[in-house]
């Protein structure tokens, strides 16, 4: 259950557990709301914490060392082990962010670094669509710091691609109910559609739902796997662009 707290400002924090649907739908909340604050989620020892600017996350952090800017680069083979290690000692002994450090050290160019950490901010907002269970803080106001360096994808399209992330059938079967559900676009569909990079068959399957198909009809004339299909339809439905009506909905109108 969501509970609110009073801030000395005069704005309202919102908190609460996360579960299996919360954090697709909190996270498109805050964007349609067009919030500026700070969305703390912990499970466990693990904090990662997202900073919302108008609605769009423009940048993150993490308490998980395998989130860290130097294990990103030498994942992708960008950096050596020797100056991964070299980086970590002189990082710490400088007191200097690790992107200065290995841009210092030339192992990456200064151009590597604005990818680096565009994409470690994107991996980061993406992997908190696996938790399923913890706490969240969303606290509104201005953020602490101006980053050089920020995320320019805009949320929904981030909301897209973390659930589209998601393999856990549970998950999914939870959101999108029955298999007479039908579906159909929001009148806003086109207006929302614009900060989403959806492919041929995502644009197809919208087409279905126009036409007020129920899941199973979608399921039976979509090109799409059932499985990628639900999980679609999930998707949409956070970021507004579906709108869902009841199985005993539609019953009545037969």
């Amino acid at each position: 259950m969501v509970t609110e707290s009073r801030r000395q400002q005069g704005q309202q924090d919102q908190q609460g557990e996360i579960g299996p649907l919360t954090l697709p739908t909190l996270l498109q909340s805050l964007c349609g709301e067009q919030q500026t604050g700070t969305l703390t989620l912990k499970d466990g020892s693990i904090t990662k914490t997202l900073y919302f600017e108008s609605g769009r996350v423009v940048f993150a952090a993490s308490t998980d060392p395998e989130d860290r800017l130097g294990q990103l680069f030498f994942k992708r083979g960008m950096i050596t082990l020797s100056a991964l290690k070299e980086a970590v000692v002189s990082s710490v002994e400088e007191s200097r962010r690790m992107g200065t450090i290995l841009i210092k050290i030339k192992a990456i160019r200064p151009q590597d670094l604005i990818w680096g950490v565009t994409e470690q901010v994107r991996m980061m907002v993406l992997s908190v669509f696996a938790w399923t269970r913890g706490t969240y803080l969303f606290q509104p106001g201005p953020l602490p710091s101006n980053e050089v360096i920020t995320l320019k994808v805009p949320t929904p399209d981030l909301v897209m691609s973390g659930v589209k992330s998601i393999e856990a059938w549970s998950r999914v079967e939870a959101a999108v109910c029955e298999m007479e559900t039908r579906y159909h676009a929001s009148p806003r569909l086109d207006e929302l559609a614009r900060e989403l990079n959806l492919s041929l068959d995502e644009w197809t399957l919208l087409a279905l739902c126009e036409s007020g198909f129920t899941l199973g009809q979608m399921c039976d004339d979509s090109p799409l796997g059932d499985f990628e299909l639900c999980r679609l339809i999930w998707g949409f439905m956070v970021v507004g662009l579906l709108l869902k009506q009841e199985a005993t909905q539609t019953a009545s109108m037969g």
